[in-house]
């Protein structure tokens, strides 16, 4: 009895062409992150289940990859990166230098329910500002990840900026509770999808919150202008909440950082329905929105000034953010915005039999040599039009032939795929053809 084999379900195989495409837009972010002074950073797949546990919220608890192993210690592989970075600047606080800016590509894990755009294994990419309360660099992380959506080919997208500070003390200005906040802002998260009338039926008869409260919030939440006419509503509006009043001048600052560097208006907007990682996220939220095509968020971002505090007793100020690669990846491919293909073989060296297998084995150890990406045959007794035919199906531009004619003359015969055509040439001339 055969037994099926199949992957696991909400995970995936890569294949030349995926692959190609994953290390294109990984090398985009890596060059441009380096060019901000970010540096490299790598965390192990197994952690302490301590460090997450408590530190995410119920929801992410849920899709925790949680065991024990055959030690009997309580681990799990990394849920996101963010909080596996966390722990190694906590534990080696003394040996980096403050403030401390890396970035990380790396797998994470969640056992989340598999779906189109989601699943259980994906690559994170992160960078962060460790060490630093300035907003100017929450402005900076928002300037370099337009730089690389841009790069990537993006044009119509936008980063959406909002400020925890901010949601904090619209809440207090309604007169809601401090533990009716994360459902408040889950459900005004929603406003652009459903509406305002759905959100405010969802906020009284789902979360429990009072007509009154959820009417002042959505007051609030209806004023309307660009970002500059935004920020003066809701200064009047909140002048008497200190925090909010906070939020609203490190929004300034971000603001005004992107008017001093000439950044485009069309590429962030003040959105301040916005929430996320209302679990850890502190001052400074932000997403990008990749708008034609309806795509949505490809990352979320923010300020985190308490959790790295908590595992050394200290407070350190962080902010960054995560790009979602996979989503990247699958739109670069539908949309065909990068021209790839899954061979990076150049040519193929035939073998016209055993005698002369050496004679082949020289001339693609010469070509590799000269750098040309190269295939020996792998089979030594298959006919030539066999040969010929792996070459075609496997895209391979030229192969080289060479029998008792050619060994005689030292010369290859150069089959052209494409064209048909054949040349008699030496192996130097071949090298020149080939890398040209």
């Amino acid at each position: 009895m055969s037994t099926k084999i199949q992957k696991l379900a909400g995970f995936r195989d890569y294949f030349a062409e995926d692959v190609k495409i994953r290390e294109y837009v990984i090398n985009v972010f890596k060059k441009v992150f380096e060019k901000y002074g970010y540096e490299p950073l790598e965390t192990p797949a197994l952690e302490p289940s301590s460090i997450f546990v408590g530190e995410l919220g119920d929801e992410a608890e849920k899709l925790f990859y949680r065991f024990k192993d055959q030690g009997g210690r309580d681990v799990m592989l990394k849920y996101d990166v963010m909080t596996s970075m966390c722990r190694a600047v906590a534990e080696n606080i003394n040996k980096i230098t403050f403030p401390y800016k890396r970035y990380q590509i790396q797998s994470v894990w969640r056992s989340e329910k598999p779906q189109r755009g989601r699943f259980r294994e994906f690559t994170q990419c992160d960078a962060d500002t460790i060490g630093s309360p300035d907003v100017n660099c929450d402005a900076e992380f928002i300037q370099m990840g337009i730089e690389a959506l841009k790069n990537l080919g993006f044009q119509d997208f936008r980063a959406n900026i909002n400020n925890r500070k901010l949601m904090n003390g619209i809440i207090q200005f309604a007169g809601a509770s401090i533990k009716e906040f994360i459902p408040i802002c889950i459900s005004i998260d929603k406003l652009p999808k459903i509406g305002k009338e759905k959100v405010k039926k969802e906020l009284i008869e789902k979360r429990g919150i009072k007509a009154e409260i959820a009417e002042k919030i959505l007051e609030i939440f209806s004023l309307s202008g660009n970002t500059d006419e935004l920020l003066f509503k809701f200064k009047k509006q909140l002048k008497n909440i200190p925090i909010a009043i906070e939020g609203l001048n490190e929004l300034e600052t971000i603001f005004n950082y992107f008017a001093a560097v000439g950044l485009e208006t069309k590429y962030f907007q003040f959105t301040p329905y916005i929430a996320r990682g209302l679990a850890y996220y502190t001052g400074p939220v932000w997403e990008f929105e990749i708008i034609e095509g309806d795509i949505g968020s490809v990352a979320g971002c923010g300020r985190y000034d308490d959790i790295i505090g908590k595992f050394i007793g200290k407070s350190v100020p962080a902010t960054g953010g995560s790009f979602g690669i996979e989503r990247l990846v699958e739109v670069i491919k539908q949309r065909k915005m990068i021209q790839t293909s899954s061979n990076i073989v150049k040519i193929l060296v035939s073998i016209f039999n055993i005698d002369f297998f050496n004679n082949s084995l020289k001339i693609a150890d010469q070509l590799r040599k000269n750098n040309i990406s190269t295939i020996l045959y792998p089979v030594i007794n298959d006919k030539l039009n066999k040969q010929l035919k792996y070459a075609d199906r496997k895209g391979i531009p030229y192969v080289v032939i060479i029998g008792p004619e050619e060994v005689a003359k030292n010369v290859v015969k150069l089959k052209n795929m494409k064209t048909g055509e054949q040349k008699t040439l030496s192996i130097e001339e071949t090298i020149e053809t080939v890398k040209t």
